[in-house]
């Protein structure tokens, strides 16, 4: 029998550089190479920043804590998150914050559709393509509403008012480029109509003008003037959504009407720039069970009166980009726009 031979040192150099490049090779397509530096086992292994861009009170904020507190309570996720509001310049302030955590995999932030919108309206460089998407949570769908005493009863009564007399039916909205003037921007190239539209600097104001007699039509959403609406002084003539709300089953959708507009408000969450591909889908299967969970659609998308729609990082990725499209053409349309 022939016994094993050791090989001369020549071979022994041969044998050790073979095995040193062979190393190499794995470790360059390992785990390593695709997540770019890994997270620890116990990830996360220390408090998460849970950045608000938005003041304390509002939408984004009431999303952040609903998160924290159902995730806690339904055993989802049990480690640290700090909300930390970060509010200032429509956004801007916080959005440039977490974009300045690069590969940082212990922030995220809470995304609205006017990380969208701003890039075509402010003088902003921040993007939503700067942003590492995980989670699309919710969709905001606007309720078109008049006062109690308003002429128009129907959504039909406030178009053929608009066809006979152009600009005589006054829109309140919060600006040139929000939501509330995408919405309009819609229904006037739909139904062919041109509205009078009145800005104002809040929400607050527009309801208040509106009640006041001063403007004819306005949007919201839903929740905001849910309680105006049950007490009579608000009448809804239409959402600007899919579906019919559950709270408001009365209420047609613009598109029942014959007017194929449709303007939704995307909540989610974002991640910094470089996010670790290992933290990102950690995070979307927390979302993705927080989503399912019976707390979730009861106590966010039911009591403030949503549309529920989950999508993971890369079709949330996808479903930003054909918002921005459809924001875009819009604000040319209307003359707008930075860029």
């Amino acid at each position: 029998m022939e016994r094993d031979r050791k090989p001369s040192g020549d071979g022994w150099r041969l044998l050790v550089a073979v095995a040193l490049m062979a190393s190499i090779t794995l470790a360059a397509c390992g785990p390593a190479a695709g997540q770019a530096r890994g997270i620890p086992d116990n990830y996360p292994d220390k408090a998460i920043e849970l950045v608000v861009p938005y003041a304390p009170g509002g939408g984004s904020d009431n999303m952040a804590r609903t998160i924290t507190a159902i995730l806690q309570r339904e055993g989802i996720f049990t480690k640290t998150i700090n909300v930390v509001n970060r509010e200032g310049g429509s956004g801007t302030v916080g959005q440039t914050y977490v974009a300045g955590k690069k590969g940082d995999n212990y922030t995220i932030m809470t995304m609205t559709s006017g990380i969208i919108t701003n890039e075509f309206v402010l003088d902003t460089d921040i993007t939503y393509r700067d942003f590492t998407p995980i989670a699309r949570l919710a969709l905001d769908q606007l309720l078109i509403i008049v006062r109690k005493d308003s002429p128009f009863q129907t959504i039909e009564d406030l178009i053929n008012a608009a066809k006979a007399t152009p600009d005589g039916v006054s829109w309140g909205g919060t600006g040139l480029g929000g939501e509330d003037s995408l919405l309009l921007a819609q229904i006037e190239k739909e139904a062919g109509v041109q509205l009078n539209y009145i800005s104002f600097d809040s929400g607050g104001e527009v309801q208040a003008a509106l009640l006041g007699g001063h403007v004819d039509v306005a949007s919201a959403n839903p929740n905001e003037v849910l309680g105006q609406i049950e007490a009579g002084e608000i009448r809804a003539l239409a959402v600007a959504g899919p579906e019919r709300l559950g709270q408001l089953p009365d209420v047609p959708t613009l598109k029942e009407k014959g007017i194929n507009a449709i303007y939704e408000q995307t909540r989610g969450i974002l991640g910094p720039p470089d996010m670790d591909p290992a933290a990102v889908e950690f995070w979307a299967e927390i979302f993705r069970q927080l989503s399912e969970s019976e707390a979730w659609q009861t106590e966010f998308i039911e009591g403030n009166m949503l549309r529920s729609g989950y999508l993971g990082p890369e079709d949330f990725r996808k479903a930003m980009d054909e918002e921005s499209a459809t924001v875009k053409e819009l604000i040319e349309e209307m003359g707008l726009g930075s860029n």
